[in-house]
Order: structure tokens, then C-alpha cells, then sequence
């Protein structure tokens, strides 16, 4: 692959494309950029990269990401907010995304930003843990319906409930996921010191819900929400339902993400909890 970023309006309407695309979006629902939104982007100054296939005759964008500067509301921070980024179907599986991201983060880097942010659906276990093992970002909050009603064929009829995500770029997280080295929760470890499953994907895939207490509480989610959106939308709703009554509803009252286990396991933890128990 190679990567780089724009270079004027053919670039832009080509990373258009690819993000509707990506997004199933069609000529009714808009674009989710606009080459001419793209571009205007670049000249102030944000972010836009293109990935292509190195060697390819057609110089096809396979996968892009835009993100553009922010800053803080109360302390002035500045970040980038990573608005989008996105991999062709045909292309997925590839590292495309994975690249992506540790450009951005030297892109932030050469420039002084030491913080990039984004959302993400807390649904999408591959999602949940791409940002928070193999990056090293944290989750702070659970964001209800953020973007209201989207007209595509990953979102229809659905809450835009995210996560939203936090990327410390020099961080010894970041630092060690980028060796390499980060590390999932021990969920074994965590069960034996008394963590309790509240949300589980059950034997015939529905959410059980089990109440509990105890001060490590296990949310999980399905292996494959998006297959289910496409499948069964009254199931992918009900699973929207149990994610914001769960995750949603600890986080808002002060509990936080710890991590996040290979096979779908969000740990909650209460304020002021201990270290978690990790392996690799």
C-alpha cells in the first residue's frame, strides 16, 4: 500500500467515493464528504489521506480518513478530531485501517498534537477492540445518539449511540501498542477476583442481562453486530437497547472502561478501582 494525503480535487472525489462506498451510501442520502468538503478541509489545514494499492493502473483509493483540528471546551487542548476513516469490503482485513491510524498519529505528531479523538459504536466488537488494544486509546464516555438519524445502510433505523474515544498519541500505552505490546484484560484473572458478567451474548445470541453489584462488572457484545443489522434488524435493535442500558447507563453514573478482552468483553470499574489484571 501507499499512503498519502491529497493532492487536489481528483484525490478528494476519489476518498468521496470510497467513504460512500464503505457507508452504502447512495445519490438520495448524500455523500458522507463531498470532494468539494474534502478539499476545502486540506486548505484549512486538516487532514485527508488516501490509501491505494501500490502498482495498481487504476491508482483505486482502497481506504481513507479524515480528521481535522479541535480544541478543548473547557481546558483548549488542542486535538484532531478523526472524523471518519474507512476501508473498502474487498479490502478489509489488510492492515489498510491499521496503517491509517499510525500515519495519522505521525501526522499529529510533526505537527504538535499530541491527542486525536473520535467515536465509535460500541457494538462493533472488531471496532472496540482495534481502538482500545491494538492502538492503546481509551474509552471516556458513552455518547447517546450523537449523530440522530442516518440515512445508510450500516445506520438506518438505528440509535448513533457511540463510545468515544481517546488517543493520548506519547503515551506508554500508545507506545506500547505500537511495539506491539498491548495488552488484554485477564478475564480468567478478573472472574476469580470476583468480576461478574451483567451482559452476555447468550446461547442463541440474544443479550442476558444478569443484575449485579460487584465492583468489576463484564459487558459483552455479539461477534458480528453488523452481519446481524443486515440479518435481523429487530434483533440489532434489541441489542441497542441492552448496550445503553448496560454500558451506557454505568458510564454516565462515573464507572469507566479498563479494557476491553479479544473476544468482545468490555471491564467496567468503579472509581478509584485497582490496576486490571492483564495478560498478553
Amino acid at each position: 500500500m501507499e499512503l498519502a494525503d491529497i493532492d487536489g480535487p481528483a484525490d478528494a472525489w476519489a476518498a468521496s467515493v470510497a467513504f460512500d462506498r464503505v457507508w452504502g451510501r447512495d445519490a438520495d442520502a448524500g455523500a458522507v464528504l463531498p470532494g468539494e468538503a474534502l478539499v476545502a478541509l486540506t486548505h484549512a489545514g486538516a487532514q485527508v489521506t488516501v490509501a491505494r494499492r501500490v502498482g495498481d493502473p487504476d491508482r483505486e483509493v482502497v481506504g481513507a480518513t479524515v480528521g481535522f483540528v479541535g480544541r478543548d471546551h473547557d481546558t483548549g487542548q488542542p486535538f484532531v478530531h478523526s472524523h471518519v476513516t474507512g476501508v473498502l469490503p474487498e479490502a478489509a482485513g489488510s492492515g489498510i485501517g491499521r496503517a491509517l491510524k499510525w500515519y495519522q498519529r505521525w501526522w499529529c505528531l510533526e505537527r504538535g498534537i499530541e491527542q486525536v479523538r473520535w467515536t465509535f459504536d460500541p457494538l462493533v466488537r472488531r471496532n472496540a477492540v482495534f481502538n482500545l488494544l491494538a492502538l492503546g486509546a481509551q474509552a471516556v464516555a458513552y455518547e447517546r445518539d450523537v449523530y440522530g438519524a442516518m440515512d445508510d445502510t450500516v445506520n438506518a433505523g438505528l440509535p448513533t449511540d457511540r463510545l468515544l474515544a481517546v488517543w493520548d498519541l506519547a503515551s506508554p500505552r500508545t507506545r506500547a501498542a505500537a511495539e506491539g505490546r498491548g495488552a488484554a484484560p485477564d478475564l480468567d484473572g478478573l472472574r476469580h477476583a470476583g468480576a461478574d458478567a451483567w451482559l452476555a451474548v447468550g446461547d442463541d445470541g440474544t443479550p442476558q442481562l444478569t443484575p449485579t453489584d460487584a465492583s468489576r462488572r463484564l459487558v459483552q457484545v455479539p461477534p458480528d453486530i453488523e452481519g446481524l443489522r443486515q440479518r435481523d434488524r429487530a434483533a440489532a435493535t434489541t441489542w441497542a437497547d441492552a448496550i445503553r442500558e448496560t454500558l451506557g447507563a454505568a458510564m454516565a453514573a462515573g464507572e469507566r472502561i479498563s479494557g476491553v478482552t479479544r473476544d468482545g468483553w468490555y471491564v467496567l470499574a468503579r472509581p478509584g478501582g485497582v490496576t486490571e489484571l492483564a495478560d498478553r
